[in-house]
């Protein structure tokens, strides 16, 4: 098995990941937030793939992303989204406000990893050790404002989506119910 096909899995498991979390939440579930934390398991979702979708297509790819191009905000209408489209800078207020079909989500989360794993599948092995720059972690991740299309591609599209779908299983922790099936 390549690196390559290895990759190719994870983001589709990462991508399809949702779908488990979020079956069965009521929507008063999908929009909680718990005190002292700004996020709900709507708005965790939402941002991850939003933000994989305009990094990875967007900055590190160069071309429109899945939101853009497919016409997803007629299906996942956001008015607000603070300093960054996929939400960075929302207050708590906002941030429950947020009020999208938990189907037409996971829907998305499915059509961005479909679209990157495509498009990482079909890169030469040349270009995905291109370098890229990524200014605006200088200050916050020191030594991550450089890295290959290859190593932000796993950041975003994994690493990221990780961290906040293990923010997804903590809220259904605190609301009592069960995280992740295993």
């Amino acid at each position: 098995m390549t690196a390559t096909v290895a990759l190719a899995k994870n983001l589709a498991f990462w991508h399809w990941y949702p779908e488990l979390l979020l079956k069965g939440l009521t929507p008063a579930q999908l929009r909680w937030q718990p005190a002292g934390h700004d996020t709900s398991i709507l708005f965790a979702t939402w941002h991850t793939y939003r933000a994989a979708d305009e990094l990875v297509n967007g900055r590190v790819l160069q071309r429109p992303g899945v939101f853009l191009k497919d016409n997803w905000a007629a299906r996942l209408p956001v008015t607000e989204t603070g300093a960054t489209p996929f939400g960075n800078g929302l207050t708590r207020e906002q941030i429950g406000r947020l009020d999208l079909d938990a189907a037409e989500l996971c829907a998305y989360a499915k059509a961005v990893g479909a679209s990157i794993t495509s498009a990482l599948v079909a890169m030469p092995d040349g270009e995905t050790a291109a370098e890229i720059d990524l200014p605006f972690f200088a200050t916050v991740y020191p030594g991550y404002d450089r890295m290959s299309k290859l190593e932000a591609i796993v950041f975003f599209a994994i690493g990221h989506t990780a961290e906040h779908l293990g923010e997804v299983q903590m809220i259904k922790g605190l609301l009592g119910l069960r995280g992740a099936p295993l």
